[in-house]
């Protein structure tokens, strides 16, 4: 009888339970033998314990050895496999275990296989490994854990193939290091050197190969918002330009990244660089035409005042001489609508700040008596369309020329308040401003309209959809205007 223990004959499962064995026994050689059973039952016993299949092969292909698991998987009693041939016994599994079982033999080196056979209900993750003078064979079908890790992994590589071929981005994350500086990459996308020109490998091991693209005049300003958001915890948007590692580019960047606590608690800061150069030239592009128009707008109106100062030139200076009064008011009004176009101009055309708007039609006609401003305005500060600020500003200055010839202006003590909301209804915001005089002369509505009165009246809710009621109370003109903001 050989000297291993693990040589002896096929494991049969014990039914009674395992005794210890003394240190005279192991010396003793009678009991050698029953030592060997001994070990042998135990060994059964274990593997009949463990939850995955198990069966042992000698170097035929024969089974000495085959575990409750086992049984269980194949629907076949031990005692029908131990000593037959498993390709004769399994023909299922010649294709899958054949060159495993020769390699194991001929190596003494284990091998784990993963593969699909036709008959199981899922997928097997099987390892052939020496075993005695033979082969021992453990295998488990994957559970829906091992399914999801599988999903997983592939999901990850897709994400990580898109990041990497974004044409115009970079998509990274960091780790939440106690001191700024010590912030490293935990992933890059290989996209980071088309855009930057350094390779994503080379920037994952020194992050500052990056922020040296950045131009110099920029790189207080970026380092100081990243430590604060870094600092605070809270996302950042950027924008700067650097100039290309592999090229010299100078190309513009945006960064935006944010904060994100992982399960542990731990923090982790998620992001992504977009180019933005053709962005940013567009807007140059955009504001170089703007100035333009800006500029032509202004000399349209200066030739419009010129040709008026022309044509009223034999004009007489009296104030009570209609044409004067007619000129009066052709150049007031024009002045309005060019302060209001100032204002638009100061925003590109975007849109105008309703305060600064009322403020600028408001300051020719302003003045403080005891202590008091003529005029006062309450209201949100929100941002209106150039169309509504245009509109507005002209409604606004033909109230105010009213106001200074008839009405609560025309007196030192009389008092004009304006105030607005802006209210949420379908299917768009609404602006609400009512317009209220007091401390005037009486009030006596006007036996026709002037042009004054058909452009608040008409010319308003024609331009902007909206309503405008116009009441002549015996205490101070009200108006009250309602236009959508859109």
């Amino acid at each position: 009888m050989s000297a291993d223990p693990f040589r002896s004959a096929p494991l049969q499962e014990s039914s009674r339970p395992a005794e210890r064995i003394s240190a005279a026994d192991m010396h003793a050689p009678s009991s050698l033998a029953s030592q060997h059973g001994e070990i042998d039952r135990r060994l059964t016993f274990v593997l009949d314990e463990i939850g995955s299949p198990f069966y042992a092969l000698d170097a035929s292909g024969r089974f000495v050895s085959v575990n409750r698991a086992a049984e269980i998987y194949y629907g076949l009693p031990r005692q029908a496999l131990l000593g037959r041939v498993i390709w004769d016994a399994l023909p299922g599994t010649a294709q899958m275990l054949r060159t495993a079982f020769d390699s194991v033999l001929a190596t003494g080196e284990p091998i784990l296989i993963e593969t699909n056979p036709d008959n199981a209900a899922a997928p097997l993750s099987l390892k052939a490994f020496p075993f005695r003078d033979g082969v021992g064979v453990s295998f488990s079908a994957w559970d829906a854990q091992r399914r999801a890790e599988e999903v997983l992994r592939e999901s990850q590589a897709q994400l990580a193939a898109l990041a990497d071929n974004l044409p115009l981005g970079v998509v990274y994350q960091m780790n939440d290091a106690v001191g700024f500086q010590e912030r490293r990459f935990l992933y890059l996308s290989a996209s980071c050197e088309r855009l930057n020109g350094i390779p994503a490998e080379r920037a994952l091991h020194d992050p500052s190969l990056l922020f040296e693209l950045i131009l110099p005049e920029y790189r207080e300003a970026i380092a100081k918002k990243q430590f604060e958001a870094h600092r605070d915890r809270v996302p950042f948007d950027i924008e700067f330009p650097i100039r290309h590692a592999r090229t010299g580019e100078v190309r513009w960047q945006r960064i935006v990244d944010a904060p994100r606590q992982l399960p542990s608690g731990a923090y982790v800061w998620d992001g992504i660089q977009i180019d933005i150069t053709e962005h940013k030239q567009a807007e140059e592009h955009l504001r170089l035409l703007v100035n333009e128009l800006n500029h032509r707008v202004k000399n349209t109106l200066a030739t419009v005042q010129s040709l008026a100062a022309q044509s009223f030139a034999r004009v007489s200076a009296e104030p009570d001489d209609p044409a004067a009064k007619a000129r009066q008011a052709f150049e007031a009004r024009l002045f309005a609508l060019a302060r209001a176009h100032d204002v638009l101009t100061r925003e590109n055309w975007e849109g105008a700040r309703l305060a600064d708007v009322v403020r600028e039609v408001f300051a020719p006609y302003q003045r403080t008596t005891g202590g008091r401003d003529a005029i006062t305005a309450t209201g949100p500060d929100r941002r209106v369309p150039p169309a509504v600020a245009l509109s507005l500003s002209m409604a606004l200055h033909e109230l105010c020329t009213n106001a200074l010839k008839y009405g609560a202006l025309r007196e030192p003590g009389g008092q004009v308040h304006i105030a607005w909301s802006v209210s949420a209804g379908p299917p768009t915001e609404r602006l609400t401003m009512r317009w209220t005089e007091r401390g005037g002369p009486a009030v006596v509505p006007p036996a026709q309209k002037g042009f004054g009165s058909r452009l608040i009246e008409d010319g308003l809710p024609r331009e902007l959809d909206g309503s405008v009621r116009l009441d002549f109370d015996p205490d101070g003109v009200v108006c009250t205007i309602d236009v959508p903001l859109s």
